[in-house]
């Protein structure tokens, strides 16, 4: 097993944010893509967490987290090729400081999803100098924030960016090119190599990793040899293929976990969502925290510590949301007594937020937020996962406490 260089840090629970769809009032190739009529809606002033952090961290705080992951804004910190915002970087400098006050390990994403309308104009990943101007801007990130952050993720989900932007065409920069598909995916990596470096030059004693969204793929029909060979090169491609290519330039596996799909071999490489008559999310995803279990397990042959930087789902039915989580925390104790080292636990999100294409619709924060008045309030499941961490420090592996007995009357 690698070793984890910060032995006196405790198991991470947390939350996680992206900048994009907390923040509010970003100007990026989303905000382009939304203003074009892409999506539903705009995510115009989102949470208002740009402003609002100091009021979102006290909260966070009241759930016991000891663990923040968030994202930088590419486009706030370099507006215009070169230029590197002051004011930006200063931000999140207090940002951070703040996180570290309310005693939560800051984990910071560099790419969440959006890019600076120059690059994006440019080509984005496509631009012939990428790796060099993503470096050029983790610099100028690390520089002001180094000394307080150990935890970097340097772009999330590249498989999810790959499908998403370059295979259905649903976010930008709305392409429906297979070939693109596979051909950004070393682009990317090369990204992310470039970034790990810089990271590591500046601070070499930080942890750098990706997050990587992961799908238990499993044959439609269990009897099938076809079904079961596809669902093997599911898991290969689509789970393996960016932690293979990383393991040299990786220092924990980021595990973003939500749902399974099925392989049907007849739909050669396009997955099935779901079966019928399943219970499922506002997302239309099936909750199944088997295979979070199943994921965690299979992770160990990369001898990596593993991080679940998101889980979480979005409903409107908080006892839904509870059960979700105890059934999903109660999956990552299985898997850790089965040699699995998961080093901590993220619930995506701490807020309700803005959730791209899909718009408002989904909430999946534990704690709501009305977008009229941007009134917050902690959800019950806010409560239960906070009773859950209290009943979990210093244990290993973790586990879901058992329900308090109800009080006894004097009558």
């Amino acid at each position: 097993m690698m070793s984890w260089p910060l032995d006196s840090t405790p198991f991470l629970w947390g939350v996680a944010t992206s900048s994009h769809q907390v923040e509010g009032n970003n100007h990026n190739d989303w905000t382009q893509w939304e203003e074009q009529g892409h999506v539903p809606e705009k995510s115009g002033r989102a949470c208002l967490h740009y402003e609002k952090y100091p009021e979102d961290l006290n909260l966070f705080a009241e759930l016991g987290i000891n663990a923040y992951r968030y994202s930088i804004e590419w486009s706030r910190i370099e507006p215009e090729p070169g230029y590197f915002d002051q004011n930006a970087l200063n931000h999140y400098r207090a940002m951070t400081e703040a996180v570290i006050r309310h005693q939560m390990e800051p984990m910071v994403t560099l790419h969440h999803f959006t890019l600076p309308l120059w690059f994006a104009n440019q080509g984005g990943f496509f631009h012939p100098e990428a790796p060099q101007l993503f470096a050029r801007y983790v610099k100028q990130v690390v520089s002001a924030l180094g000394d307080l952050v150990r935890f970097y993720i340097t772009i999330n989900e590249p498989m999810v960016y790959a499908v998403m932007g370059y295979g259905n065409g649903q976010w930008p920069p709305g392409h429906k090119n297979l070939k693109e598909v596979w051909q950004i995916g070393p682009r990317l990596l090369a990204c992310h190599n470039a970034a790990y470096h810089q990271i590591k030059q500046q601070r070499p004693d930080a942890m750098v990793g990706l997050a990587h969204h992961l799908l238990a793929f499993e044959p439609y029909n269990s009897r099938s040899r076809l079904d079961r060979y596809n669902a093997r090169l599911l898991h290969s491609l689509f789970n393996g293929r960016f932690i293979q290519w990383t393991k040299h330039t990786a220092d924990f596996i980021g595990i973003n976990y939500y749902t399974r799909q099925y392989a049907r071999f007849r739909q050669f490489l396009t997955p099935v969502p779901h079966k019928p008559d399943q219970v499922l999310t506002d997302m239309g995803w099936e909750i199944y925290p088997e295979g979070l279990e199943k994921l965690l397990v299979a992770m160990k042959r990369y001898d990596k510590p593993l991080i679940i930087t998101e889980n979480g789902i979005a409903t409107n039915d908080d006892q839904l949301r509870q059960q979700f989580l105890k059934d999903h925390i109660a999956a990552v104790g299985r898997a850790q007594n089965q040699g699995a080292i998961v080093r901590g636990y993220f619930y995506w999100a701490g807020l309700d937020n803005f959730e791209w294409a899909e718009g408002y619709r989904p909430r999946f924060g534990l704690i709501h937020v009305d977008y009229a008045t941007q009134q917050r309030t902690l959800k019950d499941s806010a409560l239960l996962y906070r009773r859950i961490i209290s009943a979990n420090q210093g244990r290993w592996p973790i586990s879901v406490p058992p329900e308090p007995e109800p009080p006894v009357s004097d009558l």
